[in-house]
């Protein structure tokens, strides 16, 4: 009876490892929160792109001249956005809203 019960244990301590270590599921950007985000966060200083906005920095590159940089993906806006060459403030977003954050600006790339 001592073994079995070992077993027993010994399973559930690997069962919950296994969920401890699991990779939590992953769902699709929210490009609509994305834009939500744009003009809450980033219209001070980016042209967002989110139809009320009439002027933006212009020193500041707009959304649609971010999403056309040659080679853009969505992980180099994060990057950027996370580690910004230039002088930007620092605003705390989580991983998801980064990746909902790209997915609104790739929706202004230009079809080729």
């Amino acid at each position: 009876m001592g073994a079995r019960i070992l077993v027993i244990l010994g399973l559930a301590l690997l069962l919950g490892m296994a969920q401890a270590f699991a990779q939590p599921g992953t769902s699709a950007p929210d490009v609509e929160y994305g834009k939500k985000l744009a003009g809450n966060l980033c219209s001070n200083c980016h042209l967002v792109g989110t139809g009320e906005q009439q002027q933006a920095n212009a020193d500041v590159p707009s959304f649609p001249e971010i999403a056309n940089k040659e080679g853009q993906t969505a992980g180099s806006i994060m990057a950027h956005i996370v580690l910004p060459k230039h002088p930007m403030p620092t605003i705390p977003l989580t991983q998801s809203e980064l990746a909902d954050l790209a997915a609104y600006i790739l929706t202004m790339r230009e079809s080729k």
